[in-house]
């Protein structure tokens, strides 16, 4: 799914997002994700596949239980912005 983007700045785009979602003091630079994912076909199980390894990262890196719950709370009213089906 991902053969065609700048992984880089996928990934710095990422941590902006995640930062600026928590008020860690960090600036997004990303387009909206309604934008950033239109036409890519993107679906619940994609969705749920991302959250997956979102929490496996989490759960690696020892970050505990509740934070990985508030940090998943924060997420999931983009869920309408990136599926498509």
């Amino acid at each position: 799914m991902f053969a065609e983007h700048d992984m880089v700045r996928l990934r710095r785009t990422l941590f902006e997002q995640v930062c600026y979602i928590l008020n860690a003091g960090c600036g997004y630079s990303g387009r909206d994700m309604k934008a950033a994912h239109k036409g890519l076909g993107t679906t619940r199980a994609d969705l749920n596949a991302l959250v997956e390894h979102l929490q496996q990262a989490m759960r690696e890196g020892h970050v505990s239980f509740a934070a990985q719950n508030r940090l998943l709370a924060k997420l999931a009213p983009m869920d309408r912005a990136v599926t498509e089906r």
